[in-house]
């Protein structure tokens, strides 16, 4: 089967010269992606696939550092908000008379037990 292949290789003169080595470029696009391009052949520059920018290798580090810290605060603060609805749901629960291992069970609660009046006297 490979005996059908072309040899050389189209475009190889079969002289001793040295792959050409890649080359490693940085990009901003305009929404804001960034994106790393590695690119093999001399001379060669890079076309990027939409409307963006080339940047340097620390800008690049940059961004990627904000975007990453940016995500980890975003993550951070979704599950700040889940624990808290959880301990609504289950204070909620505990107020109507449901039973405490009840309650966890409906709201996911995992915390500290909650000491909650049901308002009977």
């Amino acid at each position: 089967m490979l005996d059908s292949l072309p040899w050389p290789w189209p475009g190889d003169d079969g002289g001793d010269q040295p792959a050409p080595q890649p080359r490693n470029f940085w990009a901003v696009y305009d929404d804001g992606v960034i994106s790393q391009l590695t690119v093999t052949g001399d001379g060669i520059d890079p076309v990027l696939s939409r409307p963006g920018r080339l940047i340097s290798e620390a800008e690049y580090l940059t961004l990627q550092a904000k975007m990453l810290a940016d995500q980890e605060a975003r993550v951070a603060g979704l599950l700040a908000a889940e624990a808290a609805q959880k301990m609504q749901d289950y204070t909620a629960l505990l107020t109507v008379g449901i039973p405490e291992t009840v309650a966890r069970r409906l709201s996911s609660y995992t915390g500290q037990a909650q000491a909650v009046s049901s308002g009977e006297s």
